[in-house]
């Protein structure tokens, strides 16, 4: 099954500067799986940082390291790319993985993988991956001649006999805070999701003493509280609806309970598609029950349980609900349940929830003339629905009219309706948008095949029992 994985915000974070930050930070970190291994850095600094005496390692050995020790079996250590640099307020992000695995984790490429790049200097033990468990990670400075580096930014998870202590007979001017009294932030496997990141909260690095120590800045990096700066958060997926359908998930005791769960069997997903019907179950003591469609025409069903958010009295979100459908397009950020058989997301929130695209079903009106006739007026070109093109068309219509537009073949066989709407005012409507224009389909879906076609619109007037009728050819192409 191929999944792909997004950050919530992607390399974008917002910050809150609630504090002076003087050298590059760790943002975001992701250790588990292993082809999603993601480091990213962010430069809160006013001016862009040149990178080409920058080191990153994972080896607890890294400033002895410079010494001549070998670093761990499972470590590396890699000195970043002459030249390459971080500009103010952006991002740098690393991945100890191939180009092609980072792409399909996250639908964009590194600015520097580990197994794809020429390094200058990259030393490694037989797997330099990041653990899952227990580990570190250090961006450092070194000039390439000094006795010892510069420490720029730390991070320790699992637990602290994974990091390091320098300490003032190793030739540096501090010591660093001792190993049992740094703070580090759990792992992954005791959070309440499979896949996650570590995403700093803000700039601030909180409890970091500020001076006399190993920093480049002159900060012992060894003493931030990294329960206190960072988070753990769940990285959405984007699974096809196939996948989900097919897919073995078992999200146990209610569908509401631990809401939003996110886990290796409940998997956090965000799956997009037209809605195409809603049923309220609210009423027998269940959930708002939202169908969406993919444009394979599978479909999945959004759950939201009115005592998280009541979606049908909501004013901004309860028209999606209301007949006809096919008119927004949605996104729903939730976990994999099944229900009866069939797989269900679970929609915990508003905040989870966004209407990507709407439809104008009924085209634009237009009251400023006045109608005695009907009239239809198809866009003077090819139709090539093969192509995804769609034909824009406008009618016009007397007042107090049940209009019908039909499309036939030349043979009077008939392919859709368009249009069977009552209008209390004369005027014009123009289906220039590619939701209510015609797509060259039949009323089953199917695209129809080469040939001249016609668009039969009747106008009935319920008051005078008058019905008027205009008819225009339509002619569907294909692209050579």
């Amino acid at each position: 099954m191929s999944i792909k994985k997004y950050l919530f915000s992607f390399l974008l974070f917002t910050f809150l500067y609630s504090g002076n930050a003087d050298h590059l930070i760790f943002n975001r970190i992701c250790i588990t799986p292993d082809e999603s291994e993601m480091i990213e850095i962010y430069n809160p600094l006013n001016e862009s940082v040149d990178l080409s005496n920058y080191y990153l390692s994972d080896s607890d050995k890294y400033y002895q390291w410079i010494n001549g020790e070998s670093i761990g079996n499972f470590d590396f250590l890699i000195k970043f790319p002459s030249g390459s640099s971080i500009d103010s307020q952006g991002t740098y992000v690393i991945t100890t993985q191939s180009n092609a695995n980072f792409s399909d984790s996250y639908d964009f490429m590194p600015d520097l993988s580990l197994v794809d790049s020429d390094l200058e200097i990259f030393d490694s033990g037989i797997n330099p991956n990041l653990s899952g468990s227990e580990e570190m990670l250090i961006l450092f400075y070194w000039d390439g001649i000094s006795s010892i580096v510069q420490d720029v930014d730390y991070f320790l998870w699992g637990d602290y006999d994974k990091g390091f202590s320098k300490t003032t007979t190793e030739g540096y001017p501090y010591n660093d805070t001792l190993l049992e009294e740094q703070i580090f932030i759990r792992n992954h496997g005791s959070s309440d999701f499979y896949d996650s990141l570590y995403v700093r909260l803000d700039i601030n690095e909180y409890d970091e003493i500020q001076s006399d120590g190993n920093g480049i800045t002159g900060h012992d990096e060894t003493s931030e509280n990294f329960i206190a700066s960072w988070a753990i958060e769940g990285i959405e997926r984007t699974i096809s609806f196939q996948d989900i359908i097919n897919g073995e998930y078992d999200c146990a005791g209610n569908s509401q309970d631990g809401c939003p769960l996110g886990s290796l069997d409940c998997p956090i997903v965000n799956p997009s598609g037209m809605i195409v019907d809603y049923f309220d179950i609210t009423q027998f003591g269940g959930p708002h029950a939202i169908t969406i469609e993919d444009s394979d025409g599978y479909r999945l069903e959004l759950t939201i349980w009115p005592d998280n958010w009541d979606i049908a009295n909501d004013p901004d979100y309860s028209n999606l609900l209301e007949p006809p459908y096919n008119r927004y397009l949605v996104q729903g950020l939730g976990n994999v349940f099944e229900y009866n058989g069939e797989k269900q997301i679970l929609v915990c929130s508003v905040d989870d929830f966004t209407i990507l695209q709407s439809f104008d079903m009924e085209g634009e009106f237009d009251g400023s003339q006045t109608f005695n006739d009907a009239i239809i007026s198809p866009a003077p070109y090819v139709l090539i629905p093969s192509a995804s093109e769609v034909l824009d068309y406008n009618y016009s219509f007397p007042s107090n009219s049940r209009v019908i537009i039909r499309v036939f073949d030349l043979s009077g066989r008939f392919i859709t309706t368009l249009v069977d709407k009552y209008y209390e005012s004369s005027g014009t409507v123009r289906r220039e948008e590619s939701s209510s224009a015609w797509d060259g389909t039949n009323q089953m879906g199917q695209i129809q095949p080469p040939g001249t076609y016609l668009m039969h619109m009747e106008a009935s007037n319920f008051q005078t029992g008058k019905t008027s009728i205009d008819i225009a050819p339509v002619v569907i192409g294909v692209k050579k």
